[in-house]
């Protein structure tokens, strides 16, 4: 059952010298999820870049960060990638974070990429980022396979540890449980999709601890429209609680939960 939710023209060739790397690649185990990042320029100025794989390997977020003030809210704008041979068409979101315990803020653009065009990144010597309405940006890549493979083997990690298949082979006897279809409203729609009339379905693989916090909500089918995308995880981590899975003994284990499809659409 789905969850109801409410409410050509030719581009330059890209110029500039692409950045160079002051600091090797960092590869962050966290608990609920993997994240590879570097940083360009100088200290004084840095450029992040930053590759995060979804828990099943199905696409890969680019994440292009700069020390900045960015906007409280996302925007959303078009742009693509481009490995060197020839751009892949991408929508991408614009926002600003804070860090809570600094007090600095960073602005981000994030670009998501299929893992079927991601795996152009492997022989890529640099990646070139366009946004419409602003300059290029391009970095220079180092031992990408080497670090294609590191994100890999940490996401066989992640899947472990979440248990991933656990109903199969014996680590899960009881399923998580929980309503996802009462949690959103017709106030969830998000302004600026809303005014463009844009709508799509969503579906979101979700982390479950054994507190049954959604501690990590990643798109399993984009709708098209990343804005919608992003204010599905928000409103299923701010408000969604299930009951935690079981193994055969009772005890409350990790788990993951596939939504039923998200669709956002205007009504007449």
């Amino acid at each position: 059952m789905a969850i109801q939710v409410s409410a050509a023209v030719p581009q330059a060739e890209p110029t500039g010298t692409p950045l160079q790397p002051f600091e090797p690649w960092v590869l962050d185990y966290a608990d609920a999820q993997c994240l590879a990042y570097r940083n360009y320029g100088n200290a004084q100025d840095p450029v992040s870049l930053a590759i995060r794989p979804s828990p099943n390997g199905e696409s890969f977020e680019l994440l292009v960060g700069r020390p900045r003030q960015g906007s409280r809210f996302a925007r959303e704008t078009e742009g693509s990638v481009n490995f060197g041979d020839g751009p892949i068409k991408a929508f991408l979101l614009n926002y600003g974070v804070a860090d809570k315990k600094t007090g600095q803020t960073a602005s981000f653009h994030q670009f998501r990429v299929a893992a079927a065009d991601m795996a152009r990144i492997r022989s890529a010597k640099a990646v070139i980022f366009r946004v419409n309405g602003a300059a290029d940006e391009s970095f220079t890549l180092e031992q990408m396979p080497q670090l294609l493979d590191g994100l890999a083997k940490c996401n066989a990690d992640l899947q472990d540890y979440w248990n991933v298949g656990g109903e199969k082979n014996g680590r899960i006897a009881v399923p998580p449980k929980g309503e996802v279809r009462l949690i959103f409203s017709g106030n969830d729609y998000p302004t600026e999709a809303e005014r463009q009339s844009q709508g799509g379905t969503s579906q979101f693989l979700l982390l479950v601890d054994e507190h049954g916090k959604v501690a990590g909500c990643h798109v399993q089918k984009a709708s098209g429209v990343p804005i919608l995308d992003l204010m599905g995880c928000q409103v299923i981590r701010q408000r969604m609680t299930f009951t935690p899975a079981q193994d055969s003994k009772g005890k409350p284990v990790r788990s993951t939960v596939v939504t039923p499809p998200v669709k956002w659409s205007i009504e007449g």
